[in-house]
């Protein structure tokens, strides 16, 4: 289902849609019997070569035809960015026996690429990840490329998720994220988001745009999963002075003053946790009051 390329392996982007135009025979025939149906696209903000994403990609096509795009490097803390007056160039590779593509831009770029540029029919489903770290809390849900890139399948009208594994700090030297060795660190991952994309996709949430799905490292497809919103709280100082300039430091989740039914109480008990999100922008309840406040004596 991935489209071949036909001279270089590498192309601008700009010139992605050119194409010799077929005969009425052949596009008749193409159209008919030869249009390969995708079912999911996949991408990621870790870089095609992250040790989440070939264990997902795998998983997914056992089940599904997908087409998998994504950075050709890591593209973290980037969220629904969308790159501008810069060319994008787009690659076919094959890494550890999968097809998939790379591009030079963001995860969000990828999604925009992948949905008009690369397959030949519109996916069922956009899946990014897997992320390594947790994206939980509404600080980070919106600062994440793995959900941006979820934010930009939901905004073309795609039902999107987007999956990230707990890696606790005693871990983290352990693990080399970009080693196929550390594929299978992934592996119960990727099946539990199969199981929910088997539960979920073939319904459709009127107020639900893309779920951001936060599994804890040990689970299994067993793990008790519970449906939960952000929790509500900064994540504090990220800049820090480094020799006259400044280095971003991710800090750590804090497990302290948690909130009934969230993200980050799910984990904190051992359960997968689903948070539905809505792209609505506008509160509920306030509107009127603020109306009110407004127009007042205006």
């Amino acid at each position: 289902m991935l489209r071949e390329e036909k001279e270089v392996k590498s192309k601008d982007i700009n010139c992605l849609s050119i194409r010799q135009e077929p005969s009425l025979e052949t596009f008749i025939n193409h159209v008919l019997f030869s249009v390969p149906m995708t079912d999911i696209l996949v991408t990621n903000d870790d870089g095609y070569h992250s040790a989440g994403f070939i264990p997902l990609v795998r998983e997914l096509l056992k089940d599904y035809s997908v087409v998998a795009v994504a950075p050709d490097r890591g593209r973290s803390w980037i969220g629904k960015a969308i790159t501008t007056k810069t060319k994008l160039e787009l690659k076919k590779i094959k890494r550890e026996g999968v097809e998939l593509y790379t591009l030079s831009g963001t995860p969000a770029d990828c999604v925009q690429v992948g949905l008009y540029d690369i397959v030949d029919t519109r996916p069922r489903l956009v899946v990014s990840g897997i992320n390594f770290g947790l994206n939980i809390g509404h600080a980070r849900i919106l600062s994440s490329g793995t959900i941006g890139a979820a934010m930009e399948a939901a905004i073309d009208g795609l039902p999107a998720i987007a999956v990230s594994l707990q890696i606790p700090m005693t871990m983290r030297g352990k693990i080399d994220f970009y080693d196929a060795k550390s594929y299978p660190v992934f592996e119960n991952a990727a099946k539990i988001t199969v199981k929910l994309i088997k539960k979920i996709n073939h319904r459709r949430f009127d107020d639900v745009d893309l779920f951001t799905v936060n599994v804890p490292f040990d689970a299994t497809v067993d793990t008790e999963v519970a449906v939960t919103t952000p929790y509500k709280k900064p994540y504090g100082r990220l800049f820090h002075r480094n020799e006259g300039k400044y280095l971003q430091r991710t800090p750590p989740v804090e497990f302290t003053d948690i909130q009934e039914g969230t993200d980050l109480q799910a984990i904190n008990e051992g359960k997968i946790s689903v948070t539905p999100i809505s792209l609505s922008l506008t509160p509920k309840n306030s509107s009127k009051h603020i109306e009110d406040a407004i127009k007042s004596d205006w």
